[in-house]
């Protein structure tokens, strides 16, 4: 019974795909409404731009089915990711993605919806594992390696009724050296906003950003999720350390990677944070909030910035001109909503982190943890970092159209090279520089009365490509991510928001840093300035038609 209703649930949203989708999910050429008609006419939902509550009142109201919108959404992928603009954000796309949003609508249908997030087509990226799909980390040597389990927080999306649509690219083994967005099993992705510009350390921002998904959920170890969403003009959450757990995870350096997510709307995050941040055994850094909300999206509509105090740091700036300048406006919108703004001064032990801390710690953990993870690849994959090099350069990966990068290569052989977590100079950064510059944070904070710090996610705007190089790149800057080092060595939730434009047209980001385990504090102050600022815009791409609904020949249960 239960699989003729899904079958028979399915068969219906298919038919209704051509129909009901332009008339929900598009502006469709109509003749104009009856003046005798009750009612005004209802607007159309723009899939560009919908938010999880406007997608669930529509399938409440039986206007859309999840199976309608992720096929929506599968045909986007095809038209801009894999042809004409090839965004190339995507690694792989799961083929069954379309029948298990069947399968959600026939529960919805039996017993209900499981939360807001039931049937919403989510981007997962390619570091994070998952059942149904490859996992690769960009590398090609892990092409065709498939987890045994989902990661602890693709688990509990999928529990919570998402749809797992898609793997995003990252730049290789998730290392910000060399060609960030790209990877030897995934290419080049390319800014949406911009074709000759990059993605920052990876896809899925991408991938949002173009609605090719309606959320994606990532890792950041030093930026990786903040970058993306500054230079694609959507919102990006880093939590705190702790909050969420990292098993299931390629790791990069577990002392300071967390898992998070990317939207297009501070609620849509604050919806899938809810999902997420729940305590996992299997990474026992979770056990350390000392209080979990149980909702991260109430009272977003009523967030305010009148009285909120934000800290400023005079460090972050000169990178590039129109970054300093739509920061000063971002500002000035702050005081205006009523927010204080407050100098504060930095101490150079987190201005300097990248160098002083971050990378060492990168370098050092970045072998062992690879190690681990190999251990449990199939037969012949790397079990090792070391295999893992040696087959980056064999002449069927090193002579492809998509080589593993020479500066990639360089950071492998370095790590291959660390002394290892027995290294005397990794101790004490953990034990005694790592702990030193969370003190100098939380003094800032509490010196200043702080709700949070405020700083442009990146000091200058999406990199060049290397290889299409865009000669109108402007940046002063040594290291344009030192901003995100902060948030990085703290250990500090940060929340990234579009904040303007260059006169380019390339999205510029703002964040705000707040105290540990503040998320619900710091989104609510998001909502706020998201509202006001009114920043986001989808990029320029082609219209894609609708896809068509399945023929009467073909059976509603392949």
């Amino acid at each position: 019974m239960r699989k003729a209703r899904a079958a028979l649930q399915r068969w219906a949203s298919t038919l209704c795909a051509g129909v009901c989708l332009g008339a929900v999910l598009g502006t469709l050429s109509a003749a104009p409404p009856d003046p005798a008609a009750p009612g005004p006419p209802q607007a159309a939902l723009d899939l560009m731009e919908a938010d999880i509550a406007e997608v669930q009142a529509a399938f409440a109201a039986g206007e859309l089915t999840a199976e309608t919108l992720t096929r929506a959404y599968l045909a986007r992928i095809e038209a801009l990711d894999r042809v004409g603009p090839q965004l190339n954000s995507l690694i792989a796309v799961n083929a069954h993605a379309a029948e298990d949003a069947a399968a959600l609508d026939a529960e919805r249908a039996e017993s209900g919806a499981r939360g807001p997030l039931h049937g919403i087509p989510v981007i997962v990226r390619d570091d994070l594992d998952t059942l149904e799909l490859p996992t690769t980390a960009g590398s090609a040597t892990l092409r065709g390696h498939e987890p045994l389990r989902d990661a602890f927080v693709v688990a509990r999306l999928r529990a919570a009724g998402a749809v797992i649509l898609a793997k995003a690219n990252l730049s290789e083994l998730g290392l910000a050296v060399g060609r960030p967005g790209y990877s030897s099993a995934g290419g080049q992705t390319r800014n949406p906003y911009n074709a000759r510009r990059a993605p920052s350390l990876a896809g899925d921002g991408v991938a949002v950003a173009a609605s090719l998904g309606m959320l994606a959920v990532g890792t950041d170890s030093i930026g990786g999720l903040r970058g993306p969403a500054a230079v694609s003009a959507v919102a990006g959450l880093r939590p705190s350390l702790g909050l969420t757990s990292r098993a299931g995870v390629v790791p990069t350096a577990l002392s300071v990677e967390v898992t998070g997510l990317l939207a297009r709307s501070v609620p849509d995050l604050a919806l899938a944070l809810e999902a997420i941040a729940v305590e996992d055994a299997a990474d026992p850094r979770t056990a350390d909030p000392p209080e979990r909300p149980e909702h991260y999206a109430e009272g977003l509509a009523e967030a305010t910035l009148e009285g909120v105090r934000l800290g400023v740091a005079e460090d972050y700036r000169g990178g590039n001109r129109e970054v300093d300048r739509v920061f000063a406006g971002a500002q000035e919108l702050l005081r205006a909503q009523g927010a204080v703004l407050v100098d504060v001064t930095l101490p150079d032990s987190v201005l300097n982190a990248g160098r002083d801390i971050l990378d060492r710690l990168i370098e050092t953990e970045f072998r062992d943890q690879v190690n681990a993870y190999l251990l449990h690849t199939e037969q012949g994959m790397p079990h090792s970092l070391a295999e893992l090099l040696r087959m980056s350069e064999s002449p069927l990966i090193a002579g492809s159209p998509t080589p593993v990068q020479p500066a990639r290569l360089g950071a492998y052989r370095a790590a291959l090279r660390s002394p290892g977590l027995a290294d005397l100079h990794y101790l004490h950064i953990l034990s005694s520089r790592l702990p030193a510059a969370r003190a100098a944070v939380a003094k800032v904070f509490a010196d200043g009365e702080l709700d949070a710090l405020v700083l442009p996610t990146m000091l200058c705007p999406a990199s060049s490509l290397l290889h299409d190089y865009d000669s109108s790149y402007d940046c002063d800057a040594d290291d344009p991510l030192q901003p995100a080092y902060l948030a990085s060595v703290a250990g500090l939730p940060e929340l990234t928001l579009p904040m303007g434009w260059t006169d380019a047209g390339l999205p510029l980001g703002l964040s705000l840093v707040g105290r540990p385990f503040s998320e619900a504090h710091l989104l609510a102050l998001g909502r706020a300035f998201e509202q006001t600022a009114a920043a986001r815009r989808p990029p320029d791409l082609p219209a894609v038609p609708l896809p068509p609904p399945l023929s009467s020949g073909d059976s509603p249960t392949q």
